[in-house]
């Protein structure tokens, strides 16, 4: 049987990019020997953990020396981390193993370096894997990848679906808005209380829900927000069944990041599996996530009043929000079960079972 080498981020630190690589690696060790190099920067000093990462090759190097069955699969770092990526790379084609990279940011396809030019001229023919289509064509385009050897998994395909959860109407309450990030400035946590603002002058009645870490650049401009707008409840970091019930009291969900590398948001598919109603900025793939009416998508230059209209509407028609929630956990479940197909059969190429390459759809 195939041993996989993963080498990629863990959480701690916790971020969409890290979890995703332990729900990835979780999945992997269920299904066949699996080897560990992380990719995390780790709680050392800076410069340990740079040493660390260096050193932390050569025990591949090790493994690929020792075992003829193995094959890497690469979680790929969005910024100057692919110079210690490129290490794995330059391993796995020294010893001819299959290389599995996996895209997980926007960077490198909005902003391509010399660094990612280098990378990837030694890559185009290794299997890679990304989130979405238009994802797949970008990088096609960019770096001149051969489009057999590209597959799509989406991110959703690591959330369960719950087929016996019922979208709650709300016929009489405020609506319910919400956001749920690290909240961040480029994660457009200004922005919200902009839309929530606009609402106030347009006479809108509204509960807003927050959650999630605050960094310690925004603390204070957050902290003077909540303190000067009404009908507002932070709930801090949650997790688990306390991000559910986040979810479940929800009936729009406000997502008006202006990370220019925003890749496809873990919280939209979490809310919309919950039937909340997404209103976002277009970026990355969160246009392919929201697609057939599940949700609104807006450039970032006109989304606080578009967001703010479209809030006033549903507040004035709660048929149509009801709707509208309706489609969204609608799309969320035929996003999931295309996904979990999709992943399934990249697992089955991992283990050798099955073809290697994939078109994008």
């Amino acid at each position: 049987m195939t041993r996989l080498c993963f080498a990629g981020p863990l959480p701690p630190p916790v971020n969409g990019f890290s979890s995703v690589c332990g729900m990835m690696l979780d999945l992997l060790k269920a299904r066949m020997p699996v080897e560990v190099f992380n990719r995390a920067p780790g709680p050392n000093a800076r410069a340990i953990g740079v040493v660390r990462q260096l050193i932390r090759p050569f025990k591949y190097l090790a493994t690929c020396a020792g075992k003829r069955d193995t094959a890497l699969y690469l979680a790929l770092s969005g910024g100057r981390g692919q110079l210690i990526d490129l290490i794995y790379v330059l391993i796995s084609k020294l010893f001819r193993r299959p290389i599995y990279i996996h895209h997980h940011s926007y960077l490198y396809i909005n902003s391509p370096s010399s660094l990612n030019r280098c990378f990837f001229a030694l890559v185009r023919n290794a299997n890679h894997i990304v989130l979405s289509p238009k994802m797949g064509s970008s990088l096609t385009r960019v770096y001149g990848l051969d489009p057999r050897t590209v597959r799509v998994v989406s991110n959703a395909a690591f959330y369960g679906c719950d087929d016996a959860y019922q979208v709650q109407a709300n016929d009489a309450a405020p609506l319910h808005l919400g956001f749920l990030s690290n909240i961040t400035f480029e994660k457009g946590i200004v922005e919200f209380f902009e839309v929530l603002a606009a609402l106030t002058r347009r006479g809108i009645e509204y509960r807003a829900h927050i959650a999630g870490p605050v960094a310690e650049e925004a603390r204070q401009t957050f902290d003077s927000l909540l303190q000067s707008t009404p009908h507002v409840r932070y709930a801090g970091p949650v997790y688990g069944a306390a991000k559910e019930q986040f979810y479940e009291g929800l009936d729009i969900f406000v997502f008006p990041t202006r990370y220019a590398n925003e890749a496809e948001p873990l919280v939209i598919y979490e809310a919309m599996r919950r039937g909340v109603h997404v209103i976002a900025c277009d970026r990355g793939a969160i246009a392919e996530m929201l697609r057939d009416g599940a949700g609104l998508v807006f450039p970032h230059e006109g989304l606080i009043e578009a967001a703010a209209r479209h809030i006033e509407q549903f507040s004035r028609d709660r048929r149509a929000l009801l709707a509208a929630k309706c489609v969204s956990m609608q799309q969320a479940r035929r996003i999931l079960s295309s996904s979990k197909q999709s992943l399934d059969n990249l697992v089955a190429c991992m283990q050798g079972t099955s073809e290697t390459v994939s078109t994008p759809q």
